[in-house]
């Protein structure tokens, strides 16, 4: 087809065409265009013949249509000079027109418009978009790719948006993040074809709420057409609801009242019967449970199972005659409150009290009731056990040892007291309640009394309540003049007038009291001597700082050798000790001067106003009077320190420190003096209870010295040594004499007495100075380099050199003495019995050695040596 055929279809189009150069400035910037041509359809658009328009530029043409909100030539411009197409809408506001245009270029710096009014269309457009943003639901299009296309004016007016923020924005955006994976589902099934309805998800409003939308959906064209109905304030009015459903279900059901509703079968007009003794026995046997809560299955010790069906007779188990009579009370008033006695299901009696109403149908008819009742059975229970009670304490009143009495505080007189105050004071109560107050107390507690009371009273106003109670003690004095003690227990509480009236009870405690005394004064003495113990001394010391004591000399005292005394001669001798050395302090004692024993073996005294000489004085006359005290087989020693106090402190501690130093300065020459003494005396205790003791130990002594002697022992060593033989048997003297001088065998039990004399021996020696080493070698003089030798089963590099000596001579002189249980060996045979034991029993050197000391050193008797010395290093 030739190209005039193309121009009369395009010259006789409906459609407007017009083909226009792009005009631009040197910059290449759209300024203008001109028309090339265009066809009728065109020229008419803008009321123009198609003629006027070839060779005309637009902005002389067409002024207003180019100086319109729409730039023609910026738009026109961009198509022709990038050589693109576009299509759009746009308004031409000279001719009130739409037009819909379809723009080209065909080649750079031209275009090609197609334009097709458009205003019919666009009119009714207007039309349904006004009804589209009139209707009160949000309605919205939405692409398959959560976008969305067209919202309506809703979502302004519920939500908050502008259409424009919301236009291409992505729902997920405003779903909230818990419902957006069923959001997701529902676009699959609407992708599926199927209509949604119903479905409900929440979107975030623009003041940061959500808002509950119901939505129903439909895909049409390959879009989703939604319209959704804000359901908010609906679900909130409904989960309001549902609470208060709730709160009435749960109070219905946690409430402690017993509740239930019972129904009808059918409705009955009460009002209207006839015969209401037949509507009656209907509504008794038609009259179902169909509702109970736990606290009326408790009541009646039931399952819901048990309850729930069981009509009015089947469910009271109570006298037909008094239930009709309330049936008949109820629906008559149309609501009731009464008491009635039931039975449990277990059978057990019931109380209960409630409130019953009927409950009407639209017309007035009886159609169930509703009720609510306490279980009132422990109530009854206890009146019941109340009067019980009452009567009980009535009795016990009566009859009570202790004394019951009330006391009106505004008449200041007795308006109760119980019979036994006869026993109590020696008054009857008659006697008593008519005697002004204070008669029966002790003359020097009636003021304090008085005092305590109106505390008691003012405590009572300020904290009223049973709970309170208020005891104290107070003397009475009886009708005979007697004088006791009575603990006094009060409570207070206001009379039906407003006073207040005291209820006490008064018990004897005379004897109590008494005991009470006895053991505060058990509790501050030392029951050995019966001077104050510490306790007494820490709680009073105090008092003794002040001015009137002062000058205060303290004095620290301790019984030297106690220990030894105990381990030697038994505890009976060391208490006498102790005995001995309190009675001559308490004889030295005057009236305002404290004595206590604070310790095991130490005591204090406090001399008030006694200066350091004065003190000194008494402390002197106080040690000749112990030196002349003797015990048993020993005398009294005992160490004092003493300081004195000018000016007041606040504790006696320094003091107290500052005297014991002292004492204990001297303890250490006195102690040491002592033990040598006592020591002394166990020896010459031994030889008297021991037949040849003393020839024993001379004969040990003197074979230990010399044996050491030949092993090169040093000289000091020497004198130890000697004097540990004098001493190896010490421990004997706590041995009974009687197995210590046994004429044939020991049984096992007397073997075992004097095994322990190794032991016993240390422990006499370990406590006095410069003896430890000696001590050592007593305690070891019976091992055996074997092992088996005793106390403590030592082996043979364990035993000190010394013992085994001790044990070497102690051996020959045990062989060959007269005496025993056995007739002496001569000196070979003796001499044989340690070889033959020597590494076993007798250590091989040692017994070597004695072997080799002349003959007439184990024959002759050794020298008697008068006296022991104060130590290892010299004997006389």
């Amino acid at each position: 087809m030739d190209e005039d055929f193309y121009r009369r279809i395009i010259a006789e189009s409906s459609y407007g065409y017009a083909y226009i150069k792009v005009l631009t400035d040197a910059q290449e910037v759209p300024v203008d265009f001109e028309f090339v041509e265009v066809n009728d359809a065109f020229a008419h658009l803008f009321s123009l013949e198609s003629e006027s328009f070839p060779g005309k530029q637009a902005s002389v043409l067409l002024p207003e249509g180019i100086t319109s909100d729409f730039n023609w030539i910026a738009a026109v411009g961009r198509i022709g000079l990038a050589g693109r197409r576009q299509n759009f809408v746009q308004h031409l506001d000279a001719s009130d027109r739409w037009m819909s245009v379809r723009a080209f270029s065909p080649e750079l710096g031209f275009v090609v418009l197609q334009v097709v009014d458009v205003s019919h269309e666009i009119k009714r457009l207007r039309i349904h978009e006004g009804i589209f943003n009139l209707t009160p639901i949000l309605l919205c299009v939405i692409d398959f790719d959560g976008k969305f296309i067209m919202v309506n004016d809703e979502w302004t007016t519920s939500l908050g948006y502008q259409k424009q923020t919301l236009l291409n924005a992505h729902i997920n955006d405003y779903i909230h993040p818990n419902d957006i994976e069923t959001t997701v589902t529902m676009m699959k099934e609407l992708g599926e074809n199927r209509v949604i309805r119903n479905f409900v998800n929440r979107y975030l409003a623009f003041d940061g709420s959500y808002h509950s939308l119901e939505w129903r959906a439909h895909v049409s064209e390959g879009l989703i057409y939604g319209a959704a109905r804000d359901i908010t304030d609906r679900l909130a009015a409904e989960k309001q609801k549902q609470r208060e459903l709730d709160l009435m279900n749960l109070l219905f059901d946690q409430t402690l009242t017993g509740m239930y509703m019972m129904m009808l079968d059918e409705p009955v007009d009460w009002k209207q019967s006839v015969d209401r003794e037949a509507t009656l026995d209907y509504i008794l046997s038609h009259q179902r449970v169909v509702r109970t809560n736990q606290a009326l299955l408790d009541q009646y010790r039931a399952t819901k199972e048990q309850v729930i069906g069981k009509t009015s007779l089947e469910f009271y188990k109570t006298d037909k005659d008094e239930l009709r009579k309330a049936w008949k009370r109820l629906l008559d008033q149309g609501r009731i409150n009464f008491e009635i006695q039931e039975r449990r299901m277990d059978g057990t009696p019931l109380y209960t009290v409630g409130d019953y109403s009927c409950i009407y149908d639209s017309k007035g008819r009886v159609v169930g009731h509703f009720g609510m009742q306490l279980d009132m059975t422990d109530r009854k229970e206890g009146e019941v056990a109340l009067e019980k009670s009452e009567r009980m304490y009535r009795l016990m009143a009566e009859h009570a040892s202790d004394v019951i009495w009330v006391f009106d505080l505004m008449e200041k007189t007795f308006s109760y007291m119980s019979p036994s105050v006869k026993q109590f004071l020696g008054y009857s109560p008659e006697e008593l309640m008519a005697l002004p107050f204070g008669t029966s107390l002790h003359p020097a507690d009636i003021a304090p009394t008085v005092h305590r009371l109106r505390q008691m009273i003012l405590e009572f106003k300020r904290n009223p309540g049973p709970q309170n109670k208020w005891t104290f003690q107070v003397r009475h004095r009886k009708a005979d003049g007697t004088i006791i003690w009575a603990d006094a227990s009060i409570n207070f509480r206001y009379t039906e007038t407003g006073s207040i009236e005291a209820i006490g009870v008064s018990r004897d405690v005379t004897s109590r009291k008494l005991n009470e005394e006895k053991i505060l004064h058990l509790s501050y003495r030392d029951q050995l001597t019966g001077l104050y113990n510490r306790r007494y001394f820490e709680e009073h010391q105090r008092t003794y700082a002040e001015p009137a004591s002062l000058p205060l000399t303290m004095v620290v005292c301790d019984v030297n050798g106690l220990k030894l005394t105990n381990d030697v001669f038994g505890h009976q001798v060391g208490d006498q000790l102790l005995k001995s050395c309190a009675n001559v302090l308490v004889q030295s004692k005057r009236p305002d001067d404290v004595v206590a024993r604070i310790g095991g073996d130490e005591f204090v005294m406090l001399f008030p106003n006694t200066s350091q000489p004065e003190a000194q004085e008494r402390i002197d006359a106080i040690k000749q009077a112990v030196s002349q005290q003797v015990v048993g087989k020993t005398r009294l020693s005992v160490s004092f320190g003493s300081a004195t106090l000018a000016a007041p402190v606040a504790s006696l501690e320094p003091l107290f420190k500052e005297a014991e130093d002292i004492m204990y300065r001297r303890k250490l020459l006195e102690s040491s003096s002592y033990k040598h003494d006592v020591i002394k005396l166990l020896i010459n205790g031994l030889y008297e209870k021991g037949l040849y003791e003393r020839n024993h130990s001379d004969k040990v002594s003197f074979l230990s010295y010399e044996i050491g002697k030949a092993m090169g022992l040093a000289s000091g060593d020497l004198d130890e040594l000697r004097l540990a033989g004098m001493l190896h048997d010490i421990g004997k003297i706590g041995i009974d004499t009687d197995v210590l001088n046994r004429v044939g065998p020991l049984d096992t039990h007397e073997w075992e007495q004097m095994r322990r004399h190794p032991e016993m021996g240390f422990q006499i020696l370990r406590s006095v100075q410069n003896f430890g080493r000696i001590a050592d070698w007593i305690l070891a003089h019976h091992e055996q380099p074997d092992g088996k030798g005793y106390p403590q089963g030592l082996d043979d590099t364990e035993i000190p050199l010394q013992s085994k000596i001790i044990a070497v001579a102690n051996a020959f002189d045990s062989m060959t003495s007269s005496s025993g249980f056995k007739h002496p060996l001569d000196i070979p045979a003796a001499i044989g019995e340690l070889q033959k034991f020597a590494g076993t029993q007798f250590d091989p050197n040692v017994v070597a050695t004695l072997v080799s000391l002349p003959r007439e050193f184990l024959e002759k008797d050794s020298i008697r040596e008068e006296g022991i010395s104060d130590g290892p290093t010299s004997h006389a």
